[in-house]
């Protein structure tokens, strides 16, 4: 099944979960079971806004891997999620870790150039930290992500360095489910 037909079957079910639910509730509204139906409204509310938030984020980790793009054409752009290591990389480089979540997850991508990789947050107009490409600057480590511990693609040239989970795929990135994409990432930085 590719990317279009998963679409295609996702709006499907989340059609027939719209006309299930408006069903439902007409039906305990139509036999006095007031209590159920707002119990049913707000498990629905709660839905709607986990949705929109994982959309939200989504949409900013694509949104800012094209901007990465657009700011530096010819480049190879990793879109990622930082983790909780990202933030102490980012101030042993005395660069910002302002709007970054402390525990991961905020969404970052890596401009990959090539002489260097850089760092990019939040559709700013610069890097806020860079990395020298060297051999054996890309590889795969452990970095914590939330509560777990996860693949993740860490590069670093000895004096610099940066631990992201990669998001070529956000929402399994965004579960810590990125093994592929962190073997991808590690070749786009060595050059493969």
């Amino acid at each position: 099944m590719d990317a279009r037909a998963r679409k295609i079957l996702f709006v499907v079910a989340l059609a027939a979960f719209a006309v299930f639910s408006v069903y439902r509730l007409a039906r305990m509204i139509q036999l006095d079971r007031v209590e159920g139906a707002a119990i049913w409204v707000a498990v629905l509310l709660l839905l709607a806004v986990c949705v929109l938030t994982v959309a939200a984020v989504l949409r900013r980790v694509s949104g800012l891997a094209a901007h990465v793009g657009r700011q530096r054409a010819g480049a190879t752009v990793v879109p990622a999620f930082t983790t909780a290591e990202t933030l102490d990389e980012a101030r042993a480089a005395g660069a910002s870790s302002g709007g970054w979540l402390p525990v991961g997850g905020s969404p970052i991508s890596l401009a990959v150039l090539p002489d260097r990789v850089e760092v990019w947050a939040r559709k700013e107009q610069a890097p806020r930290w860079s990395i020298q490409r060297t051999p054996g600057a890309a590889q795969t480590a452990s970095g914590t992500y939330g509560s777990r511990t996860v693949e993740a693609l860490r590069v670093s040239d000895g004096v610099s360095a940066v631990t992201v989970v990669p998001a070529y795929r956000p929402l399994r990135a965004a579960g810590g489910f990125a093994t592929d994409d962190v073997a991808r990432a590690v070749e786009a930085v060595r050059g493969g």
